[in-house]
């Protein structure tokens, strides 16, 4: 099971959940999805495994997050090497 965790949020996946969600934000182009949001700030909203919670990203936001699940990503591979 993979947690990713940001301030205030814990959500819980299998891999292959994870594995997908990973590969749907990283694809997420900021620039052709943006929407405003009520304080003017562009931002991005990523739908998640669970219906009702949804992610809201500026553009550094959605960066620093894709940043963070691309780590997850390598220290599940190494511990998949060392585990196996």
């Amino acid at each position: 099971m993979i947690n990713v965790w940001k301030p205030g949020l814990l959500l819980s996946f299998s891999f292959s959940q994870f594995y997908e969600f990973t590969k749907v934000a990283k694809q997420l182009n900021f620039d052709k999805f943006f929407e405003y949001s009520p304080d003017g700030n562009r931002v991005v909203i990523l739908s998640t495994p669970f219906p009702d919670i949804c992610l809201k990203f500026t553009r550094a936001e959605l960066h620093d997050f894709v940043h963070a699940i691309d780590e997850a990503m390598y220290m599940h591979k190494v511990y998949e090497l060392v585990h196996n």
